[in-house]
């Protein structure tokens, strides 16, 4: 599966059932353990730690004197804030989404339900869980990254898909392993699997309420109010 076939088998994570526009296709509970497993994969670890570097370097000094906070005691803080508004971005951006509409453009949601269960299926979703996890996380941390330049909060933490910098993407590695895998097993239901899976893509775009979407600032905007948060970690914004 290529770079688009993991960006919609993520946002397919993101939306709620196709084969039922009643039931979620996740529980807060289950998107609270997708975040926290994102979070806990070294990709994840490593945007914490960025974060962390940029809150002890940023934060003011006698703000955390006041508060009684150490430097050392910002990278756990900083990656509850980071989770929470990872959570609320996730949540907000599937509400953009006209499950109806999925549903009408993509009939077959049933079918690839039933094939994650298939033996291949799943160890594929194993072998490419870090590159979902990455291109679920990618988002959301560019935007919280443009959110802090574009409203002037002072702290330096800049995505690495605007550095450019893809030294700790395992996204390469795990194509190279998924295709060898698809190669090695021959496996009909796991073609099926990623045939529907690109099927899905055209139908994704085509259920976003774009209008809505623009109308609300998404998606750097659904990062507003984030700047209080960070506050209390004595980070400071404004001119």
């Amino acid at each position: 599966m290529k770079l688009r076939g993991l960006f919609i088998a993520a946002a397919l994570l993101l939306v709620p059932s196709l084969a039922s526009a009643q039931a979620p296709l996740q529980t807060p509970a289950e998107r609270e353990a997708l975040i926290r497993d994102a979070y806990a994969a070294p990709y994840g670890k490593m945007l914490i730690t960025r974060l962390g570097e940029g809150l002890r370097r940023d934060a003011d000094p006698a703000c955390l004197g006041d508060k009684g906070l150490k430097s050392d005691q910002l990278e756990a803080r900083g990656r509850d804030l980071l989770m929470a508004w990872s959570l609320r971005f996730m949540e907000r951006m599937a509400t953009f989404y006209d499950t109806k509409v999925l549903a009408e453009k993509f009939p077959d949601s049933a079918e690839l339900e039933k094939l994650k269960q298939n033996a291949d299926v799943k160890k594929y979703l194993a072998i490419t869980a870090p590159a979902r996890q990455v291109k679920i996380l990618d988002p959301i941390i560019e935007n919280f990254s443009r959110y802090l330049l574009v409203y002037r909060v002072k702290l330096r933490f800049v995505s690495p898909l605007e550095t450019g910098d893809t030294s700790n993407d395992p996204t390469d590695a795990v194509e190279k392993a998924a295709d060898k895998f698809v190669a090695s097993r021959k496996s009909k239901a796991l073609d099926r699997y990623l045939d529907l899976v690109e099927q899905a893509g055209p139908a994704l775009t085509a259920s976003i309420r774009k209008d809505e979407a623009v109308a609300s600032g998404a998606p750097v905007k659904l990062f507003k109010g984030v700047e209080a948060d960070l506050a209390e970690l004595c980070i400071s914004s404004g001119k």
